[in-house]
């Protein structure tokens, strides 16, 4: 708030428009778009912000902050609105507000300058005086002076004739010796300018020759860190890509590890049962008819064994599911006819034989 006038306050309300540089409305309020609100807070901020100003100038700090304020109190639509509703209160006390400081400003003006001009009269009258007090003082001094000056002048001037005759008869001596020897120091300072230049034409040119040089090295550094930067991130991809894999074939590797060991449990609690009954008419009926469904896909007419089955290396075509199986390269081979399937289906047709001949089974715990 301005304290500068005690007896005639500032409105609470800033005149927002006014600060980012409007004109004063008339009684019918002017909306104003928001982009030329926008244009006026960035022409006043590239004017006023406390970095484009020398040191110590706190005014144009303080009509920054009341340019920003404005600006961020009108952006604000809500704001704005309840603003423009009493925006013709805000002007009235404003225009009041600055017309009785501008008279208050021009009384205190008119104040100073009649008292400046008064102090101004005063010092006048005084360095008058001290004036004429001088003058009275140097006329008494000259005329005590004049007369010995009078002497003193006569003396000097014979003086000086003599000086002058003298000089005269040897500047006739010397003037050819003058002309000669400024004709030699011309000479000298002109092969001196010569070597001079010629040897400031030389420093540039190995100036010239250093930065084009430290220009070079730059670049070449430059290049250097570059090159060395993409090979160490291309390291980088390489280790985590080498990573990545690694810890995939890992997870693939333990998965089938659980498969295996699954299929292994189940026949383990099976095994017995399925040697003793595998004898028995019922289970060769039974066995016969799911392996006559089972086998409907596979490309042999082959009565698969529940154990035997080896792990073989490479990708093939499940004689099951009919799909290329066999994720890092691992497969199951049937012992008789020796075709490829897939962990899974290969434990799936364990699973339904035994469950065609003992009904519903548990699996064994690993």
């Amino acid at each position: 708030m301005d304290t500068r006038y005690p007896f005639n306050p500032e409105p609470a309300k800033p005149d927002y428009y006014f600060d980012l540089g409007f004109p004063t409305f008339d009684d019918e309020h002017t909306y104003i778009e928001p982009r030329d609100i926008k244009a006026a807070w960035l022409k006043l901020v590239k004017q006023h912000h406390p970095d484009k100003k020398a040191p110590g100038e706190a005014g144009d700090a303080a009509q920054f902050r009341r340019v920003q304020e404005a600006y961020d109190y009108l952006r604000d639509e809500d704001k704005r609105t309840h603003y423009d509703a009493e925006y013709p209160r805000i002007r009235i006390e404003w225009l009041r507000y600055r017309k009785l400081a501008s008279e208050e400003e021009d009384a205190v003006r008119q104040e100073a300058v009649a008292s400046d001009r008064a102090l101004a009269n005063r010092e006048e009258e005084r360095r008058e005086a001290e004036r004429h007090e001088e003058l009275r003082a140097q006329w008494k001094q000259d005329e005590a002076n004049r007369q010995w000056e009078f002497v003193a002048e006569w003396n000097r001037r014979e003086v000086e004739k003599q000086a002058e005759e003298q000089a005269r008869i040897m500047r006739q001596r010397q003037v050819k010796g003058w002309a000669e020897d400024a004709t030699r120091r011309c000479r000298e300072q002109q092969e001196e300018d010569y070597r001079e230049r010629i040897w400031w034409q030389e420093q540039e040119r190995q100036r010239r020759d250093w930065e084009e040089r430290r220009l070079r090295a730059a670049r070449e550094i430059e290049q250097l860190k570059a090159r060395l930067r993409a090979e160490r991130a291309e390291r980088e991809y390489e280790r985590a890509r080498r990573e990545d894999e690694r810890q995939r074939e890992e997870r693939h590797r333990r998965r089938w590890q659980g498969w295996v060991e699954e299929s292994e449990s189940m026949l383990r609690q099976y095994q017995e049962g399925a040697q003793e009954r595998e004898r028995e008419s019922s289970q060769t009926d039974s066995e016969s008819e799911f392996l006559s469904i089972t086998t409907e896909q596979a490309p042999y007419y082959c009565r698969h064994p529940l154990t035997g089955w080896s792990v073989r290396f490479g990708r093939a075509e499940c004689f099951f599911c009919g799909r290329l199986k066999g994720w890092m390269g691992w497969t199951r081979e049937c012992p008789k006819c020796e075709g490829r399937a897939c962990i899974k289906c290969k434990a799936h047709y364990v699973a339904n034989i035994l469950k065609k001949r003992y009904g519903k089974y548990r699996r064994g715990r690993r």
